[in-house]
């Protein structure tokens, strides 16, 4: 058997076997073999037929079919292992030369990923501290109060913490793709007019600072006005896209917001006065920012350590992915009372627009995760079973507590028990990683290394000279016995 190997751009290799005819002809009679136990053949009992007779029955070309197949399932295991080659998943075959002997069959096979690190001990990542300052406390606070805010009609131009209702609607300038221009569908809509810079503000729809359009306006006023979504807008459909806005008001309400009073703090939660709901907002801020800096310093450290990083993996592995992407995409759509062809529906596109759409999201997470994945072999970060069963065990422990008894049995059973156990130990291993990578880029790493090399000479020094000690002893002992020997025969 001759190979033939070619590596392709794309992390596959190409593949060329040659399998030479006595092989073939072997594997034509047990294709013939084979046939003959699915058929009925006059004369002769199931698989005793002879090959010619079998051959006439069926024709050379079903032969033929039944026995590259034959030949596959022996050949592709045996190149795999001769040319030593490391797959990430099944091999496609190409084509098939049947017109030559010996026939030539060719492969496309996707390789393992390769992730080659940079001196990733080098990086050092300054961490950034967020502290909870009073504006984040009356951050809650307020968003507390509005929750029970009472409303109440006024006849007066809007303002800022007005209710506006509004009948509006939203028309893209020109027409996508798919010829449709309506971005919101004319209809009354209520609007809080948000807080200049506030984050409620920054995430309004259709457009962040959209409510602070209807400052001024009064019940019965129309206003239009345009509005170009930027090239990075996280509404992707609308990145670029320029359109024009109709409000007419309707009506406009204060929100009259409770007093901070201890009556107050009583009614959100078990506070028995309001420095004691203070305290426990701080508090809990405190723990957020404490989290989302440790995942903006984590995520920091990751982008340069990509920045010096070699990453090759086969398009098969990233079109993988996106499969798992899109069906985790199904739990989601189901709280919302929708399925996965609802929701391409409602934004009019189809399943391969989907995947595109999310093709570089997808791929840059699958980055993160082979590069973490090196750094935990480099660094040997492993997980001990008796570990594993405790995790595993609080997760399932999580998944009884959340859902029915049914619903749980299923998700704790076959398949997606394993599944369970696999995310366990692969997001507790990135945990580890993580946790490593962070002592490194704070230089922590370095500077407990530096410790115990320093211990470890220290401690070598010591076991010098009590071994130097002890030897320089030996001598004294024997000189003095000596001496005492000659000291006493002078007495004699």
């Amino acid at each position: 058997m001759k190979i033939d190997q070619k590596p392709l751009e794309d992390h596959q290799i190409h593949l060329t076997v040659e399998v030479d005819s006595d092989r073939l002809q072997d594997a034509r009679r047990r294709a013939a073999r084979k046939i003959a136990q699915r058929i009925k053949v006059p004369g002769f009992r199931p698989g005793k037929a002879p090959y010619n007779v079998i051959e006439k029955q069926v024709g050379p070309e079903a032969i033929e079919d039944e026995a590259l197949d034959i030949v596959l399932d022996d050949v592709y295991p045996q190149v795999i292992e001769e040319t030593g080659i490391k797959p990430w998943g099944p091999g496609t075959l190409e084509k098939v030369n049947e017109e030559v002997e010996p026939r030539v069959f060719e492969f496309r096979v996707p390789l393992s990923p390769v992730v080659t690190l940079g001196d990733y001990q080098k990086v050092r990542v300054n961490a950034k501290a967020k502290k909870v300052t009073q504006a984040d406390i009356d951050k809650v606070v307020d968003n507390l109060r509005g929750q029970q805010a009472v409303l109440e009609p006024v006849e007066r131009a809007a303002q800022e913490g007005d209710m506006v209702t509004a009948m509006v609607s939203g028309e893209r300038d020109e027409a996508d793709e798919h010829g449709h221009t309506t971005i919101l569908p004319e209809r009354s809509y209520p609007i809080v007019i948000e807080k200049a810079d506030s984050d409620s503000e920054a995430n309004e729809w259709p457009f962040p600072g959209f409510s602070r359009k209807l400052i001024d306006l009064k019940a019965g006023d129309e206003k239009t006005f345009k509005h170009k979504y930027a090239k990075d807008s996280e509404f992707e459909e609308l990145q670029g896209v320029s359109a024009t806005f109709k409000v007419q008001v309707e009506e406009i309400k204060d929100r009259v917001l409770p007093e901070l009073t201890d009556e107050f703090a009583q009614s959100v939660g078990e506070f028995e006065t309001v420095d004691a709901l203070l305290e426990e907002i701080k508090s809990s801020l405190e723990e957020n920012f404490a989290a989302e800096q440790q995942d903006e310093y984590e995520n920091a450290i990751v982008d340069k350590l990509l920045e010096g990083a070699d990453i090759k993996f086969a398009p098969q592995m990233l079109n993988h992915e996106i499969d798992h992407y899109i069906e985790d995409l199904g739990p989601q759509l189901a709280r919302q009372g929708m399925d996965i062809d609802s929701y391409l529906k409602s934004r009019d596109m189809d399943m391969a627009a989907l995947r595109e759409e999310v093709r570089p999201n997808v791929e840059e997470r699958l980055k993160r995760s082979l590069l973490l994945m090196q750094v935990a072999e480099v660094e040997e970060i492993q997980l001990k079973n008796v570990e594993l069963e405790l995790l595993v065990q609080e997760r399932i422990q999580e998944v009884q507590q959340m859902l029915s008894e049914q619903d749980a049995q299923r998700l704790l059973s076959g398949e997606n028990l394993q599944g369970l156990i696999n995310r366990t130990m692969s997001q507790e291993i990135v945990r580890r990683t993580l946790e490593r990578l962070r002592s490194i880029a704070s230089g922590e790493a370095e500077t407990l290394a530096k410790e115990a090399e320093a211990k470890a000479v220290k401690e070598a020094k010591k076991a010098e000279e009590a071994n130097g000690e002890t030897s320089e002893s030996k001598p004294k002992a024997k000189a003095s016995k000596k001496q005492s020997s000659r000291t006493d025969k002078e007495q004699e």
